[in-house]
């Protein structure tokens, strides 16, 4: 963010303290003491921020959604204190964040806590003035500088810059010539909002969306799309509560809010959690047993791209895996099987033997573990890491000797960073791979692995 106002203007702007944080408790009760450190929080230059978080005796586990940034962790159990981790988001703009802290009830919405934290946006300002002036900007008690312009007139003030702020006064002082001007800033409009689906994972016969904003908030101007079921308002003002219930057949639901078309869309996900009763035959006298449904849950991906290896080692590559995600540590671990397709070629001269051109294709086996690093509303990072085999074919065609056809077996081990992007039941995949995989023969010297760039999908039936 950059303003520049003409040398006529001795000016230039912003910045005013930022708000403290402050808890606000809804839904009756008082709510939960929650504390940021820093409270005075600069995009680009704070990159954590501590939630502190004091609660009754005997309180289950506690949990916090955002409307921006992430969390290390997003669920804390234990402790009368507990400290969320979080990281603001990748911006300079001024904005306010906006939290929400709750823990699940067996019955009914739960109480929940709003914390609006102000993060101020970090700028440079161009004033064009008098040469040799001294440069004050100011907003309300705060000021920036004095900066002193150079020989052309010209003076870069930075700023720290908080949300809300829509225009700024500059001063400049040559001797006795003062001059005093205001400018309008030229900062994004957003509106930032946090939703989140509770409790998770949801039950077959529903639970509660949760969304707030800056302020209260109008229903007939928040826009609400319910993926796998439907939602019904029950409570608007501070915070907004709606019903959300499940369709028959849905794995997972995704609430998509907007407000009034301005910001992004905001998400909160959660999967469905069934319960299939079985009962005996009749002749039994045993009580109806509850059975849960498989506790590990399949998905196939497919992934396509390009390796990038030395000399002519690279080529495209694309693979088909089965993955299975186990129940524990939150459903982040999952073990996958995966079978590729890599090629390579290569044309041209080679000394005596003329014109050559050698072809390799290789089918690589590999088992993997993947990891869920980062978990968001519809965004998740993951790591993966594994190996397995790689046969492979070579065909070797030159004017001398004869064509030479031969096939071997190799190793291949990798390790990858995977980011997936979630709508429904699919998930769209962008992966970075790192492989080794030597493959030689008395006619070959080459390398199947290398950097591979791959796209692809993934479902979860």
């Amino acid at each position: 963010m950059r303003t520049r106002l003409p040398p006529f203007l001795a000016f230039l702007v912003l910045a005013v303290a930022a708000s403290s944080a402050m808890a606000v408790p809804v839904s009756g009760g008082p709510g939960l003491e929650v504390l940021a450190s820093p409270t005075r929080v600069v995009l680009g230059r704070d990159k954590v921020v501590s939630l502190e978080v004091r609660v009754p005796p005997e309180t289950g586990a506690l949990r916090v959604a955002a409307s921006s940034g992430h969390f290390a962790e997003e669920r804390l159990a234990h402790g009368a204190v507990r400290t969320f981790q979080w990281t603001p988001p990748p911006v300079r703009h001024p904005l306010v964040a906006v939290f929400l802290f709750w823990v699940e009830a067996a019955d009914g919405p739960p109480e929940v806590t709003v914390l609006r934290l102000a993060l101020l946006g970090q700028t440079t300002l161009d004033v064009a003035t008098s040469p040799g002036a001294s440069v004050t900007v100011l907003v309300g008690e705060t000021h920036f500088g004095p900066v002193q312009a150079d020989g052309k007139g010209k003076a870069r003030v930075p700023l720290e810059v908080p949300p809300g702020i829509a225009s700024a006064r500059v001063l400049a002082t040559r001797g006795e010539l003062r001059t005093d001007a205001s400018a309008p800033l030229d900062v994004p409009r957003v509106s930032p909002h946090v939703a989140a689906l509770t409790p998770a994972p949801l039950p077959a016969q529903g639970g509660w969306l949760l969304v707030a904003g800056e302020g209260p908030l109008d229903v007939a101007r928040l826009k609400l799309r319910v993926e796998g079921g439907r939602a019904e308002p029950i409570e608007v003002g501070d915070i907004a509560r709606f019903r959300v219930t499940p369709d028959e057949d849905a794995a997972s639901v995704t609430a998509v809010v907007q407000a009034d078309g301005a910001g992004d869309d905001v998400r909160a996900h959660a999967e469905v959690f069934r319960v299939v009763v079985v009962t005996k035959p009749p002749a039994s006298k045993a009580p109806h047993a509850p059975v849960v449904e498989a506790a590990w849950r399949p998905s196939v991906q497919v992934l396509a791209g390009g390796v990038f290896a030395r000399g002519d080692n690279s080529g495209p590559f694309g693979a088909l895996g089965v993955a299975f995600t186990a129940p524990w540590w939150e459903r982040r671990l999952a073990g996958e099987l995966e079978m590729g397709v890599r090629a390579a070629s290569f044309r041209g001269t080679v000394g005596a033997l003329g014109a050559v051109r050698s072809q390799v294709l290789a089918v690589p086996v590999l088992v993997s573990a993947r990891v869920e690093l980062l978990r968001g509303a519809a965004l998740s990072l993951y790591g993966r890491a594994g190996g397995g085999v790689a046969p492979f074919r070579h065909r070797l065609q030159s004017d001398f000797p004869a064509e030479v056809k031969e096939s071997k077996l190799s190793g291949m081990g990798f390790l990858a960073i995977q980011g997936a992007y979630r709508f429904g039941r699919w998930s769209a995949l962008g992966e970075l791979r790192g492989a080794w995989a030597p493959a030689s023969t008395p006619w070959l010297d080459a390398q199947l692995g290398g950097v591979s760039a791959l796209v692809g999908m993934r479902f979860e039936p």
